[in-house]
């Protein structure tokens, strides 16, 4: 059950009207700069952990764990798995129990939304008492807090409750969204972005008006403010692919000249700055939406080690999308037995695996002793014709996985335990009443 940030509001509003100031601070690179072998210190104790380093000890055992996913980096966990965010709290939890031996503090005085915390004494204990005390307690698992977002509040400010409210009202309804519509949806949006500039207002508010948008009209103009939206905030590259794709699939109305313009002019840029997240998404996107792209400009592409990349790259080529030749050689040095063992793994199995690097034998795969077996089953890593295929199925997922939270929470705050058996969802729904946000 993922964090709600929603709870963290309305305990702070709670306690603003008891107390009159708290003390507001996280963690810095909290998930980047986790020590690895603080996972044994928080669940054993420090002291006993030290003494204790065998394998025997399963907290030893993740810790070794978390150091093979990085190469045996003993700083930082792999951002976005479950298993990441279970062992963060962990870590958090430790940490929480830290900041307990130092003040005297209870549930109606604290609270933690993942590394983000809300303290107010009970005692009357200065802000910066409260602050003191939660750096000495990350320190004990040798983490930081962040200095620029750490403050003292006085309970008189404003919370920030009721934007999602007010984005919900304004999303446009109906079969068919006239772009004046979407236009002043877009303006509502930009003027609560100003009010909460320390808020992702703009995701919450576009991933919740995705039927809205793929039934809008005059696309091309909405197509270019949502663009527009990604650059003041990488952080909608996701929701901006998937759009384009569904309104495609739905509607085949997308500028893709303007695409490929888009895509012509922005890679580059991306390459330069190493942003391989946003350049994956992009090669996802020209390839669902067959683009052809030339070769000039994927050339900044070729020498950066990132199997996704390369592996997109490889399947564009293979699917006659781009215009020119590919140049393979750097990536290619990672076809053998070695670099099936390291960063270039998944672009050595696929494209050797799906027959679609050109001239590459496939004996060091099929020779693997563990590669070898997964080739044989044909198991593959990658299809990039999977999900997106239409609205309705992707309402759909994105419906169940809400209402499946919503059970969730409420079955467990009635008694503090989860039965998973309740949570199966077999219930009919209508698409203009299901609620899209993450």
């Amino acid at each position: 059950m993922r964090p709600s940030v929603d709870l963290r509001d309305d305990f702070r509003l709670d306690l603003s009207s008891r107390r009159e100031e708290y003390a507001s601070a996280d963690i810095r690179a909290f998930f980047h700069s986790i020590y690895t072998h603080a996972i044994p210190w928080a669940i054993y104790g420090k002291r006993w952990a030290k003494a204790n380093r065998g394998a025997q000890h399963y907290g030893n055992v993740i810790d070794l764990l978390c150091r093979n996913c990085q190469d045996g980096q003993t700083v930082g966990l792999p951002v976005g798995p479950d298993t990441s965010r279970l062992i963060a709290e962990v870590v958090a939890s430790a940490i929480d129990e830290q900041l307990r031996l130092r003040i005297p503090i209870s549930p109606r005085d604290a609270s933690r939304y993942i590394d983000d915390y809300t303290i107010s004494g009970p005692d009357s204990q200065s802000g910066e008492v409260l602050i003191a005390a939660l750096r000495q307690a990350a320190s004990h698992f040798e983490l930081e807090l962040n200095s620029d977002k750490s403050a003292v509040i006085p309970t008189s400010a404003r919370q920030n409750l009721g934007w999602k409210q007010a984005i919900r009202a304004c999303i446009p309804k109906g079969n068919v969204i006239e772009y004046h519509q979407m236009q002043r949806y877009f303006y509502e949006i930009g003027r609560i972005c100003e009010t909460h500039p320390e808020l992702n207002v703009e995701k919450y508010a576009l991933t919740n008006a995705r039927l809205a948008l793929v039934r809008t009209t005059e696309w091309r103009r909405v197509q270019s403010s949502l663009i527009n939206a990604y650059r003041r905030n990488p952080s909608l590259i996701s929701f901006l692919v998937e759009i384009l794709v569904l309104r495609q699939v739905e509607v085949h109305d997308v500028d893709v000249e303007a695409i490929k313009e888009f895509l012509k002019n922005r890679l580059p840029v991306l390459a330069q700055a190493n942003r391989t997240g946003e350049i994956i998404w992009f090669l996802f996107l020209a390839i669902r939406l067959n683009l052809t792209l030339a070769v000039s400009c994927l050339e900044p592409l070729f020498h950066i080690e990132n199997a996704m990349v390369a592996l997109l790259v490889a399947v564009a080529a293979s699917r006659n999308l781009v215009s020119g030749a590919v140049n393979y050689a750097s990536w290619n040095s990672s076809l053998n037995s070695d670099g099936l063992r390291g960063p270039m793994w998944l672009y050595a199995y696929e494209t050797v695996g799906l027959g679609i690097n050109p001239g590459v034998p496939s004996l060091f795969l099929e020779q693997d002793d563990f590669f070898g077996l997964l080739q044989k089953k044909t198991c593959r890593f990658l299809d990039v014709d999977a999900g997106f295929t239409s609205l309705s199925s992707t309402i759909e997922s994105l419906r169940g996985e809400n209402t499946r939270m919503r059970h969730a929470r409420k079955d467990f705050f009635e008694d503090f335990t989860l039965d998973i058996e309740e949570l199966e969802d077999d219930e009919e729904f209508d698409l203009l009443d299901v609620d899209t946000g993450y």
